[in-house]
């Protein structure tokens, strides 16, 4: 199980560093494409294109991080009421709905990587073949399964927050 933290953590990592790299990218060509707009009557048309597709990597990036410690998706009115194993059947449930919805994505979006591949439509501003920007979504969908299942295995094994027991607290499982 340590082994299994370490890999899970250094992935964590990795993707800090790449969500770091990307916002400091967004940000400069963000901060250029105001200057340039301001002090001429131009703009850099190919800026939008790629800090949107940026941002569709951060926000996929960062859902994954969130699923990791189980702050992406809950229903806190309801899940702070329960004891610990109702928690955990709270915690399974969610864990077979969300890899599911993940699994769609994952499959339609690595469908469309493929078509744009054959098709080898490039995009209008930077002239990038279009399955760059879209291979975000099944990148992001894999480290969503990923991270969603790290969160279940922390929640049954009792290392999530939610589940740990405070000292002098019984264990109520009821």
């Amino acid at each position: 199980m340590k082994v299994y933290k370490k890999i899970m953590d250094g992935l964590a990592m990795i993707e800090k560093v790449i969500l770091s790299v990307i916002t400091v990218v967004v940000t400069v060509v963000t901060f250029a494409n105001v200057v340039v707009r301001y002090a001429s009557d131009s703009q850099f048309a190919w800026s939008e294109e790629l800090v949107i597709n940026l941002f569709v990597l951060m926000i996929m990036m960062g859902c994954a991080l969130c699923a990791r410690d189980g702050s992406l998706i809950s229903l806190s009115l309801i899940f702070d009421f329960l004891k610990v194993k109702g928690k955990k059947i709270f915690v399974a449930i969610a864990t077979v709905v969300n890899c599911v919805f993940y699994g769609v994505l994952l499959c339609t979006g690595w469908q469309k990587v493929l078509s744009q591949m054959a098709s080898g439509k490039h995009t209008y501003s930077l002239n990038w073949p279009e399955w760059v920007f879209s291979i975000f979504l099944p990148i992001g969908a894999v480290l969503l399964i990923i991270h969603t299942i790290e969160y279940f295995i922390d929640v049954m094994s009792n290392n999530a927050a939610c589940v740990k027991i405070e000292e002098g607290e019984e264990e109520n499982n009821d």
